[in-house]
């Protein structure tokens, strides 16, 4: 992306400050009402299926949308966005216009959103269907798509929040933008920023001085990558001040500056009566560099007996005293090593005298090259406080349990909930100092409030810890689920172990017969119980009795484990569901609906039971949505069985190079209605949204066998889609896809020694139009070897080769060919991925197997690292070989990878 010149930045800031003006003469409040805000329809699109707080049952850090339209890759706008883009294995970053993510406030979670202009994506396991959208998961990950957006969650429980934002959709919930006003001002002004962050919780943003005493919330617009900024760039924010709080221009511009990741080199203010804008050039800050700084392990630890914090120097290079820095409470020690040492080497010891409650932190930094690397941080007194909460008087207690007096004044303690926020007195309105046992206790704090108690100290250098206390009150959470093997388990979620006889267990309403207490005396974070199978249709819901009015805390309604396969038959214009395996159902249960609608027909009508083996007939034209759902009379709880597109299987297309045309051509038996069908066309980058036209609509009163459409002038890289239209003619579902490119066309097994291509494509090619090279050279058997034509599932065996090798597969139709497919030969090796969290070291170690080249191998690391880090330059990676990598943050993910293609290892880390 081509950056503005310095002068042009001051211009841009006149074009927002004009777009302010709309709102001066009054609160933004009054003309600005969540999704009413006047929202492009893409971003609205991607926003909308945020839901609230409240419905996600969490709290979210940050709210983040990102225009990706004229992106020129999926790491132009940093990893929060990538990581997102990612999650789909079958997304082209080209067709998206938006993305949009809420960061959760506990356990590092998110869930992000896709739109633009793609098909329904079918990632991971599918394991449920709502109307037009397919709920799948795969590993940690939850995902609910449909066309034109996808929706994927990494949290504690991701299968809720992904049913969460399709409760959005379906207006069963409320949305994000709903709940905040403040936020549908944030992403209209901010608009023209390709990368927007909206802070809701301004405490979550551990920002020093900015709390809710002076913000409700702010938002920041950038241009680019907030993480990776090169020369000088144009910023803005909003800052939304607290009630009855006047922000003086001194104050916002230490505000910005603390918000600011770059280095402020201007700053414009602009105030309207409810919000502050500014617009920052910002240059280039220090640049973390770890294989700049001295290759030393130095660790930080509390010595209780000397009061001090000890940074330990264990082991690596020495390094230039002069070169360190000692920060204490966010202000730079005068007295820095070099008071103490020339240089600071392997078996040194620095003492930093300090507070007990303090933060302390040692780095490195090199001025000429304008970088840095933290050696350690620690936050001194973290231990220190004890939490108490009595649920029924709604009474939080916070004791102070220090060996040593600490003063009160470096604490900030803020009462958080859904309407309001208190910065209260606390300890330093009771004592003059704090010792063990004096205690503060905070009235009216009730379930979904949080209590946040933090030094008082500026966030420098940046992100170095200092919340001592964040306590949300919630009851405990149990999650009940069913299992095909032991029937429901209940998962037991809180960090606080409790007395399994404080839960009740009620099944359709009555006491059950076993209760928790039964089979534990306790219950600890992640414990599960095995509560015994219970009849399709129960009800059970758990209590939690500890507080005067029992508290509901988890509910299931035990659906049926039934699989259902649909047959559709076009000679006899019939489709039959057939109960493949799986429980039996009563077919009183049972709702067929076509096209959405209630069919005349029903299984009730005749059978009492749907069993294995049992088939269920009904008359239907091509191109209808049925659908066949669990819908009892009795229970709150709808879960579809079945779904299929009546002859979803009946096109052909065939792609002439020569004259740039497509044929799409209708192969079924049966007389069809083409009003039902719509035909879009999409060039990926294009930016086109546009709906489906009714092109075989135009060329046939009725559908017969062999009638074709002809589309002209089509690019190879050009999607084509057949679409279902419903009855209000909104296109709902595609059912044909063709790409003249074959996009993906192959992949590559091992399968006794050799190495095979499956070809996987719906639509079947000559095997003459694919060529296989090895390292650029033809390989001794080629797709034509073997089949005369390609379909789906055939296998073409291309012999042995080296570890290395790459495998090439091109498309020769064009007169220029097209790489369609590659592969590398990976290595036959097994890996070990550790992370110790007490030194933030990750270790990855050779764990047997084949030899590497050092050069081949990177490590992604997520989401603590940006860029891949390489095991080394030269040399080789044998059996016994590690390699270590520092990190400030804990990750969520490790990808070990061959060459940048193929994965080797990878592990996940969970809390």
């Amino acid at each position: 992306m081509e950056r503005p010149s310095r002068r042009s930045f001051l211009t841009g800031s006149a074009v927002a400050a004009a777009g302010l003006a709309g709102i001066t003469g009054g609160s933004y409040a009054e003309q600005f009402d969540g999704l009413d805000a006047d929202l492009p329809d893409s971003v609205a699109g991607a926003l909308a299926l945020l839901p609230s707080e409240s419905a996600a049952d969490t709290d979210y850090r940050t709210v983040l949308l990102a225009d990706v339209a004229d992106a020129e890759g999926e790491d132009e706008y940093g990893y929060e966005v990538r990581e997102v883009l990612r999650s789909f294995d079958d997304l082209d970053v080209g067709d998206v216009s938006h993305v949009a993510a809420a960061r959760v406030a506990e356990h590092s979670g998110q869930i992000g959103v896709v739109v633009g202009s793609f098909d329904r994506l079918e990632p991971g396991e599918k394991t449920d269907e709502r109307g037009d959208w397919r709920f799948a998961k795969a590993t940690d990950r939850a995902y609910a798509t449909t066309e034109g957006r996808a929706v994927v969650v990494h949290s504690e429980e991701p299968a809720d929040l992904a049913t969460a934002a399709v409760d959005v959709d379906t207006d069963d919930a409320a949305t994000f933008l709903d709940g905040y006003e403040d936020a549908g001002v944030a992403f209209e002004l901010l608009a023209d920023q390709p990368l927007v962050y909206f802070v809701p919780d301004v405490d979550q943003a551990v920002f020093s001085g900015i709390g809710s005493d002076t913000l409700d919330a702010f938002a920041a617009g950038f241009a680019d990558d907030p993480n990776a900024i090169d020369g000088t760039v144009e910023n803005q924010y909003l800052l939304f001040p607290a009630t009855g709080t006047d922000l003086d221009d001194e104050t916002v511009e230490r505000i910005v500056t603390e918000l600011e990741p770059g280095v402020v080199a201007e700053i414009d203010v602009d105030h309207t009566p409810d919000l502050v804008h500014t617009t920052v050039v910002a240059e280039e800050p220090p640049e973390r560099d770890r294989e700049a700084a001295p290759d030393a392990q130095i660790d930080a630890e509390l010595d209780h007996d000397e009061s001090a914090v000890v940074f330990r120097h264990r082991e690596g290079e020495p390094i230039d005293a002069d070169t360190l820095e000692l920060w204490h409470d966010g202000e730079r020690s005068d007295e820095g090593p070099s008071a103490e040492f020339d240089v600071f080497e392997a078996g040194d010891e620095l003492p930093v005298a300090t507070d007990p409650i303090a933060t302390v932190t040692l780095r490195w930094f090199d001025e000429d090259e304008n970088a840095f690397y933290t050696y350690d941080s620690l936050l001194v007194g973290q231990d220190a406080f004890e939490v108490n909460y009595d649920f029924d008087a709604e009474r939080l207690e916070i004791e102070y349990a220090g060996d040593r007096e600490a003063d009160p004044t470096k604490l900030n303690l803020r009462n958080y909930s859904d309407n309001r926020t208190e910065t209260l007195e606390g300890f330093a309105g009771e004592y003059d100092a704090l010792a063990a046992g004096d205690a503060i206790t905070v009235e009216n704090v009730g379930v979904g409030d949080r209590v946040s108690l933090e030094l008082d100290v500026p966030n420098e250098p940046r992100d170095q810890p200092r919340q001592l206390v964040s306590h949300r009150v919630r009851p405990p959470r149990v999650f009940l689920h069913r299992r095909s093997d032991t029937g429901v388990v209940a998962r037991y979620h809180d960090e606080q172990e409790r007395d399994a006889a404080e839960f009740r267990l009620l099944v359709d309403g009555r006491e059950a017969e076993t209760q928790f207490a039964d089979l534990v005396d306790t219950l600890e974070r992640g414990d599960d119980l095995e509560l015994g199978d219970y009849d399709v249709g129960t009800e059970l819901l758990v209590e939690w009795t500890a507080p005067a009015e029992p508290m509901e805390v988890g509910d299931l309604v035990v659906r049926p484990d039934t699989r259902v396969a649909a047959e559709y038959d076009g000679e006899e214009g019939t489709l039959t569901f057939v109960h493949d395996d799986g429980e039996a159902v009563d077919a009183a249960d049972l709702e067929l609906r076509a096209a959405g609608e209630r069919t005349d027909v029903q299984p009730g009508d005749e059978d009492d039971r749907f069993e294995p083996g049992d088939e269920l007939t009904v008359e239907a034209e091509p191109f209808v949505n049925v659908a066949l759902s669990w819908v009892p009379e009795d229970v709150d709880s709808e879960y579809t069985l079945s779904r299929t597109v009546t002859a979803a299987d009946t096109f052909e297309a065939d792609y002439d190079p020569d004259a740039d045309e497509v044929e799409l051509t209708y192969v079924g038996t049966r007389q069809a209605d083409p009003a039902r069908l719509g035909v879009r066309r999409r060039v990926p980058g294009s930016g086109d949204i546009d709906g489906p036209e009714p092109l075989f609509a135009e060329a046939h009163d009725t559908l017969t066998t062999d009638d074709a459409i002809t589309l002209t002038d089509v690019e190879i890289d050009e999607r084509i889609n057949v679409v279902l239209n419903d009855s209000d003619g909104r296109h709902r579902r595609h059912f044909f896809d063709f790409t003249p490119e074959p996009r993906f066309a192959f992949s590559f097994e091992s399968r006794a020694g050799n190495v095979v291509a499956v070809y996987h494509d719906e639509v079947s090619r000559a095997g003459a139009a694919f060529r296989v090279l090895a390292n650029g050279d033809a390989t001794d058997v080629q797709p034509a070897d073997e089949h005369d034509t390609l379909e789906d599932g055939d296998v073409v065996d291309l012999g042995e080769f080296e570890t290395g090798t790459e495998l090439v597969v091109e498309w020769t139709v064009p007169d220029d060919p097209v790489e369609v497919t590659d592969h590398v030969i990976a290595p036959d090796a097994d890996f070990e991925i550790v992370y110790d969290d007490e030194n933030g070291t990750l270790t990855a170690t050779h764990d047997g197997g084949d030899e590497l080249a050092a050069a081949d191998v990177r490590l992604h690391i997520r989401p603590a690292r940006s860029e891949p880090i390489a095991w080394g330059d030269d040399g080789t990676i044998e059996e016994g070989d590690s390699r270590a990598v520092e990190l400030e943050t804990d990750p969520e993910a490790v990808f070990l990878v061959f060459r940048e293609r193929e994965l080797l290892d990878d592990e996940q880390f969970h809390d």
